[in-house]
């Protein structure tokens, strides 16, 4: 958007300062006048100085041609002129001077350092009689050029790209020291590439403050802190630069399309400049009898605006340049909302009026395969609105930041949108400028969870402006997935006694799986684990009593069958015995280890991490016991049956 002139909108009409607004007024000039004529004095002034026009309207002599001075290379008809007054007069002479221009009309509070075209136009029209003249204007206390600034390098084959989208409201002028001021708001955002729509001058003078590179093509100029490497135009309405991002190559492309049709005003009840077979008022920026909630009705006129045509343009062209194996980014000012924020979400919340609204131009966009950077980074439309109109400034009264001051006319109508590529990340968005903005006329602060940079500068708008953070990645931005772990097994030593304890520590395994742990060569089950949450597991195993002595291998076996293992060498139990028959620490009548004192872990009871089990056998061999007390027993019956043959005899 840009701010109201007399009531007036901005671009061809505003800047004229006419009420003339015909379709064909946006044609290319006519062939110059043959007999017509235009010089300048000089072909150079400075700042502070002036220069003398002569004109000659040959035979095509009108009350109402004019001169026009243009920002250099814009053509009469599309871009707003940047100063211009009538010439009557067959021919005369005209003085002017950024600083002196007395009789000359303009929106601009200072033009400044530039080089600008001279035209001689009839009749309020944009006929060329005579010209483009060159015209250079130079600052006469211009200081020393900065140097050319630097790339930022590549760390480990990334890079960053910070985009801005910042619409300058006629170039920066509306403020002193505009350009300066966005500059300022350049560096504070890191920005490596902006895109300013309502371009004027602006970008070659925040350029040269920067050393940064510029392009100047539609109505949207470029500023890049990266190379330049080569510029186009896509249609009327797209300025495109291809930029070398540490050697991968970007195309940018910004735009600034058409502000009338402004249909997004008609559900809260208010005209756009809505030409056409129209109802009464829709040609107007004026308050409507009621709200207009006829969405077909909406979207043919927004059709008409051509702004969904341009987005259909620029697709086709970056489908040519991802086939090239390019990147692009693209943003500026589209003069529509998008389409993922007029939903049922948000059908009853800022003067929708109910309506649910496919708003065509952001859907071809996306249609044609690209994301919206901020929408992607916050999706929800409720919470974070995003919303860049109207801004607040207050070196501004209301009403020139307004065009419907009885509604909540707030929209994300400035954009950053990107082609998903595996070299390409979005970090990040978010909005930047006053932390307030206009609902109803009134200076509201926002109250959602937007997050907003407010730089330290004099903001130079009546929008805020969208910054996105990507990352481009040489090898492709997504981390591969790590090399799995080779599963490990440690023992607490190499060798375990028959009967006694093993530490086993493992490594490597899939995160909370159930885990076998065997003695082998003969399989014989220890006990289960449980790996956990890095795939580890510590615990501790009784190696069973009845273990032959020698060479074994400790093994672990997840749950797909797959194999750990690790020697083992087992020896036989102090004192020589069988195995098993006792060892250090047995008690009277010499228990088998874990039989007596402290309690050897049992299947499912865990040691040390409480996962470990233990099949360890118990109890001494009993069969000297047996045999002794068959012995006995036949001792003692044999006495009894003495004794009674001799009480017989």
């Amino acid at each position: 958007m840009n701010s109201p002139l007399h009531r007036s909108r901005r671009g061809l009409l505003a800047a004229l300062g006419i009420g003339v607004a015909v379709a064909g007024l946006l044609v290319a000039p006519a062939a110059h006048a043959a007999d017509a004529a235009l010089t300048v004095d000089t072909p150079s002034i400075t700042a502070d100085e002036t220069v003398t026009i002569t004109f000659d309207a040959g035979t095509a002599v009108h009350d109402r041609n004019w001169v026009g001075i243009y920002r250099d290379g814009a053509t009469p008809g599309g871009p707003a002129s940047l100063d211009w007054r009538y010439v009557p007069e067959q021919s005369g002479q005209l003085t002017w001077g950024p600083s002196a221009r007395d009789g000359w009309t303009r929106n601009t509070a200072d033009m400044g350092a530039g080089e600008y075209d001279v035209y001689l136009l009839e009749d309020d029209g944009y006929t060329v009689l005579a010209g483009p003249v060159d015209l250079t204007v130079t600052d006469a206390d211009a200081e020393p050029p900065v140097p050319p600034a630097q790339p930022k390098p590549e760390v480990d084959g990334r890079s960053s790209l910070n985009v801005l989208s910042f619409n300058v409201w006629h170039g920066g002028t509306q403020v002193a020291d505009g350009a300066r001021q966005i500059a300022d708001i350049i560096t504070q955002t890191d920005a490596d590439v902006t895109f300013l729509p309502e371009v004027g001058q602006a970008p070659a003078q925040v350029a040269a403050l920067l050393g940064y590179q510029h392009l100047i093509a539609t109505d949207t100029g470029v500023v890049s802190r990266y190379p330049i490497i080569s510029t186009d135009t896509i249609g009327r309405w797209w300025s495109k630069a291809v930029i070398d991002v540490n050697g991968s190559e970007v195309v940018v492309y910004g735009g600034h399309l058409e502000y009338r049709w402004y249909t997004t005003y008609l559900p809260r009840g208010y005209g756009g400049e809505i030409h056409g077979d129209w109802p009464a008022g829709w040609n107007t920026w004026d308050k409507l009898d009621a709200p207009v909630t006829d969405v077909e009705a909406i979207l043919q006129a927004n059709e008409q605006s051509g702004r969904p045509a341009a987005a259909a343009e620029l697709v086709a062209d970056i489908t040519t340049e991802r086939a090239a194996g390019r990147l692009a980014v693209v943003g500026g000012d589209f003069n529509e909302p998008p389409s993922q924020d007029w939903i049922a979400a948000t059908a009853g919340l800022f003067d929708h009026n109910g309506v649910v609204i496919p708003w065509q131009t952001t859907q071809t966009l996306l249609d044609g395969g690209l994301v919206d950077a901020f929408r992607t980074v916050h999706p929800d439309p409720v919470a974070n609105p995003g919303f860049t109109w109207p801004s607040d400034n207050p070196l501004f009264p209301t009403s020139s930041l307004t065009w419907a001051p009885e509604a909540d006319e707030r929209d994300r109508i400035d954009y950053i949108f990107a082609t998903p590529d595996a070299r390409l990340s979005i970090d990040g968005a978010s909005v930047v400028g006053p932390q307030s903005t206009i609902v109803r006329d009134q200076r509201v602060d926002d109250d959602s969870a937007d997050e907003i940079l407010t730089p330290d500068a004099v903001w130079p708008s009546d929008h805020k402006a969208v910054l996105a953070n990507f990352t481009i990645c040489d090898g492709g931005c997504t981390e591969p997935e790590p090399e799995p772990e080779t599963p490990r097994l440690e023992l607490g030593g190499t060798s375990a006694v028959a009967g006694g304890a093993v530490v086993v520590l493992g490594t490597g395994f899939a995160p909370g799986s159930e885990l076998r742990v065997e003695l082998r060569s003969t399989p014989v089950l220890l006990g289960t684990v449980t790996a956990d949450g890095t795939g580890s597991f510590r615990a501790t195993m009784t190696v069973p009593a009845d273990t032959v002595p020698g060479a074994h291998s400790l093994v672990v076996v997840d749950p797909d069958g797959v194999e750990t293992s690790t020697p083992l060498t087992v020896t036989a139990a102090a004192g020589g015995g069988d195995p098993g028959a006792g060892g250090p620490g047995d008690g009277a009548g010499g228990s088998a280890p874990g039989a007596g004192g402290a309690a050897a872990p049992v299947p499912g009871s865990g040691s040390d991490t409480g996962a470990a089990s233990s099949l360890a056998a118990t109890g001494a061999d009993s069969l000297p016991f047996l045999l002794g007390a068959v012995l006995l027993l036949g001792t003692g019956l044999g006495l009894v049956v003495l004794r009674r043959r001799r009480r017989l005899g």
